[in-house]
C-alpha cells in the first residue's frame, strides 16, 4: 500500500511518539521511507497536500483528551480531496525522567515543553525536588538538546526512544498522569487502500443545524445495520452549519457502504468520505 510513496512526515522529531507509530508501521509494513520531521500538525497536512508522493503520521486521539480538532479540522480543508486516511495504530504513553546521571535523587532541574508538563504534573510536584528548576522548550526534541548545555543534576520528559538517541539513561518510567493513556495515531496520504474484511471508514457530513438532524443520521445507518463507533461535532464557521465525523464499521467500496452514502446526501449540504483503513 506504502510502495508508491518515498517520503514520510512525523510530527516532531528528538524521539516524538509521532516517530514511534511511524517505526512501528514500517515494522507492520515492511518499508522504509525518508523521514521529514516538522513543528505543527498544520505543517505536516500542507506539506502532504501540496506531495502526493508523501504520507504523514499524525495524532488524531488520545484516551487522555479525546478527538484531537488540529488533526481532523486541518484534514478536512485540504485542496487535494484524495488525501485520505490510509492506516491507523495506537501507541501506548510512556513519558520517562531521561538523564545523563545515572542517580534519579540527584535530579535538581528539568527542561520540558509545557505540553509534557501538564501530561506529568502530579509527578513532578510529588516526586521531584520543591525547588526544582524548570526550563522551558519548545519540543522533546528541543530538550533533549538542551541537556548538553547542564550538568548531571538536570533531566527531560521524553520517550524511551529519546533516550535511545541521545544516549541517555532512563530514570523513571511512566511518570505521566494518566496511566491508562493510549495515542491513536493514523497515516494520511493521496491514496485509497482495498478492502480486507476488517476495516473502518471515516467520513465528515456538513449538516444544516436543524432540531433532529443527527437523529435522522443516525437511522440511515441503523437501516443498513452499520455499526457507529465515534461521532463527533463542531460548529463551522457559518454558525447555521456543523461538521459531523462519524467513524463505523466497513470500508467505501463495499456495496452497503455506497448505499449508505448515498441516503446520507439528501441529509447533508456534503459528504466527504476522509478514508477507509484497516482496523487497529
Amino acid at each position: 500500500m506504502f510502495r508508491d510513496y518515498n517520503e514520510i512526515i512525523c510530527l516532531g522529531m528528538g524521539g516524538s511518539y509521532s516517530e514511534i507509530a511511524k517505526d512501528k508501521l514500517f515494522k507492520k509494513y515492511d518499508l522504509y521511507l525518508y523521514q521529514r520531521s516538522l513543528n505543527s500538525i498544520k505543517e505536516c497536512i500542507d506539506y502532504v497536500d501540496e506531495n502526493c508522493n508523501a504520507v504523514a503520521v499524525l495524532p488524531v486521539e488520545t484516551s487522555y483528551k479525546g478527538i484531537i480538532r488540529e488533526t481532523i479540522d486541518n484534514l478536512i480543508q485540504t485542496k487535494n480531496q484524495n488525501i485520505q486516511i490510509l492506516a491507523e495504530t495506537i501507541i501506548p504513553v510512556n513519558d520517562c525522567i531521561l538523564s545523563k546521571t545515572t542517580e534519579f535523587y540527584s535530579i535538581m532541574g528539568l527542561i520540558a515543553n509545557p505540553n509534557a508538563l501538564s501530561k506529568c504534573k502530579k509527578f513532578v510536584r510529588d516526586e521531584m525536588p520543591r525547588q526544582l528548576n524548570v526550563v522551558m522548550a519548545e519540543s522533546m526534541d528541543e530538550s533533549a538538546r538542551l541537556l548538553n548545555n547542564y550538568n548531571l543534576t538536570y533531566s527531560i520528559i521524553g520517550t524511551e526512544k529519546t533516550a535511545q538517541i541521545y544516549n541517555l539513561n532512563i530514570l523513571k518510567e511512566h511518570v505521566e498522569d494518566d496511566k491508562n493513556n493510549n495515542r491513536r495515531f493514523i497515516v494520511i496520504g493521496d491514496g485509497s487502500t482495498v478492502p480486507t474484511g476488517h476495516d473502518k471508514t471515516s467520513i465528515v457530513l456538513f449538516l444544516k443545524d436543524r432540531p433532529g438532524v443527527l437523529m435522522d443520521i443516525v437511522q440511515v445507518f441503523v437501516k443498513y445495520h452499520i455499526n457507529i463507533t465515534q461521532i463527533n461535532s463542531k460548529m463551522m464557521n457559518n454558525a447555521d452549519e456543523q461538521a459531523v465525523f462519524i467513524d463505523f464499521d466497513g470500508h467505501k467500496d463495499e456495496e452497503r457502504i455506497q448505499n449508505l452514502i448515498q441516503d446520507l446526501e439528501p441529509h447533508s449540504n456534503n459528504v466527504r468520505i476522509i478514508g477507509s483503513y484497516t482496523q487497529f
